[in-house]
């Protein structure tokens, strides 16, 4: 069956086309991320967006390009593990559609966190 056989290279590039676009994104736009996350608090904002660009971009190519490594899945999860703590603090919003905006960005980065530690884990297994 041509198509389940096609499931993990669909798979694969649904989940890096994420991280590809919102990389390429943040260099586009680096003045205006470095500033967004300067105002979310996170410390060295223009090496952080930096950081961030290389482990989204080179993550996501790494994990399409090289499926049998474990270097994109660990990029991708030590990028996006950590920015709910940084970036979506639902809790502080007073406008409820910021607050829902905002838990919703949260739970969108567990899931894809948890996407990436099963990419690890298979990785691993082989």
């Amino acid at each position: 069956m041509p198509l389940i056989s096609s499931l993990p290279l669909i798979g694969r590039v649904l989940f890096v086309t994420y991280f590809v676009s919102m990389g390429m994104s943040h260099l586009l736009n680096f003045t205006e991320h470095a500033a967004l996350l300067k105002r979310k608090g996170v410390p060295l904002p223009r090496a952080t967006t930096l950081l961030t660009v290389v482990m989204m971009v080179g993550g996501g190519l790494f994990e399409l390009f090289a499926p049998h490594s474990w270097i994109g899945p660990t990029l991708l999860f030590g990028i996006i593990f950590p920015a709910p703590f940084f970036l979506h603090k639902f809790w502080r919003e007073t406008d409820s559609y910021m607050r829902l905006s905002e838990f919703a960005h949260m739970v969108k980065d567990f899931s894809l966190a948890g996407a990436a530690i099963l990419l690890l884990y298979t990785v691993l297994q082989q």
